[in-house]
């Protein structure tokens, strides 16, 4: 095996972007650099495994890849974000092009990485809403990822309800003092910074009094408690605050227009749940539609060959919805509810495809050999993958914004859209 690592701080620093590839592209020529980037950056033995097809093979060269100057390299190529513009680390490409650099970073399985907050709701917001230091201070080092970012949206008591939450700011000298509470809050125990979501004035209605802040959670005032999947994964946590000091600075977007702000990163969010986000493969992992195939063709039993054939047609289903959502918004139209569509259809679709894993595999997938990855990480993925209907809205919440912005049904009966925040009932 070869130690040559072209990883090395010689090549890591050749690998500033010097890329060809533009938004005037075509697809080939974006497939063609991004798959000569990869050949030329990951160890000869791991090229050679994926064009194998050699699972063990590449298990056991992953460790040649030092995480962090892999994801300096990648984001010096631009490939992290590579929808970005330039001048903030991408390439500023297509969604198009885009999802053709997913397909080859999934394809030869880079590492995996662990920014999903940064790289496709954070970078996104700050690219719309943010200012120009803001920018400046944190779109590349989110890209290379040296900042983590977590998401302080949910809490306790305003899950679903989103906009109905209470943790407050305040004004003071220099900037605002942040109280309260979040929960869900994935990667907080390991996040450099947050986007929190506040309450700046509860005498407005609820929609109406939100400011949206990036948080050093470095800073004094803040506590995180764990909270564990079905898996034993540690991933969420629930946040507190106690007169967290935020300067004016770090504030993103208008005062009391936070709501427009995160309506921004939850369309992202939703997009990116349903398959459509950044370039880099995602931090839930679990099995695909062809590598189940792969794995069990031909399927004898006719029940579970119509249900193999059912998730086949959903993946196509999937992939040409979102191409059609991604021409909507390269032809300039704004995002619609086409986001909250296939969150839904895509949770459930993951759901369902894991469950026919499990069930393919039979007595094997309650019980297996401690070397066998396939059915070791088959049954984590079947457990993991019960948060997809709950995480980024629930399928309910969904399912109500379809009702009402598409099918136009009537809204759930309630106080008027004008009562001021303080007034609302809290349970």
């Amino acid at each position: 095996m070869s130690t040559e690592n072209p990883l090395s701080e010689e090549n890591s620093a050749s690998a500033e972007n010097t890329s060809s590839v533009s938004n005037s592209s075509t697809q080939a020529e974006v497939r063609e650099y991004v798959v000569g980037w990869l050949e030329s950056h990951l160890p000869a033995e791991w090229v050679r495994a994926i064009e194998d097809g050699d699972a063990e093979a590449l298990h056991k060269v992953r460790d040649l890849v030092p995480a962090d100057k892999w994801f300096d390299s990648l984001a010096a190529a631009g490939l992290v974000a590579p929808d970005w513009p330039a001048e903030y680390g991408g390439l500023g490409l297509t969604g198009e092009q885009r999802r053709v650099v997913a397909t080859e970073l999934s394809r030869y399985k880079t590492p995996r990485f662990y920014n999903p907050i940064g790289i496709n709701l954070v970078g996104p917001a700050l690219l719309r809403w943010g200012t120009e230091e803001q920018k400046a201070a944190h779109l590349r080092p989110i890209a290379s990822h040296r900042e983590i970012w977590c998401q302080l949206f949910s809490e306790p008591g305003n899950g679903s309800d989103l906009a109905g939450l209470a943790t407050m700011s305040a004004r003071v000298e220099g900037g605002w003092h942040i109280n309260g509470s979040k929960i869900w809050s994935s990667f907080a125990h390991l996040a450099d910074w947050g986007i929190i979501l506040t309450r700046s004035d509860p005498d407005r209605p609820k929609h109406e009094g939100i400011t949206v802040f990036l948080l050093d959670m470095k800073t004094p005032g803040i506590t995180i408690r764990p909270l564990r999947h079905i898996t034993g994964d540690h991933e969420f946590n629930q946040t507190f605050y106690d007169d967290v000091f935020v300067p004016d600075s770090a504030r993103l977007g208008p005062v009391n227009e936070g709501w427009t702000v995160a309506q921004t990163m939850l369309m992202n969010e939703r997009t990116a749940g349903s398959g459509q986000g950044a370039a880099l493969p995602g931090t839930v992992s679990g099995r695909s539609v062809s590598a189940i195939i792969a794995r069990h063709t031909p399927v004898s039993d006719p029940e579970l060959r119509r249900r193999v054939a059912q998730m086949w047609i959903e993946d196509q289903i999937i992939t040409l919805t979102n191409k059609r959502i991604i021409s909507r918004r390269r032809a300039g139209q704004p995002t619609g509810p086409e986001g909250s569509i296939m969150k839904l259809y895509s949770s459930e679709h993951t759901q369902r495809m894991h469950d026919l894993a499990i069930d393919l595999e039979g007595l094997n997938g309650v019980a297996w050999p401690e070397d066998d990855r396939w059915l070791k990480n088959t049954a984590w993925s079947f457990l993991r993958v019960r948060s997809k209907t709950i995480a980024g809205g629930t399928s309910e919440i969904q399912r109500n914004i379809l009702g009402e912005r598409v099918l136009g049904l009537p809204r759930e009966p309630g106080l008027p859209k004008s009562t001021p925040w303080r007034e609302i009932p809290r349970g």
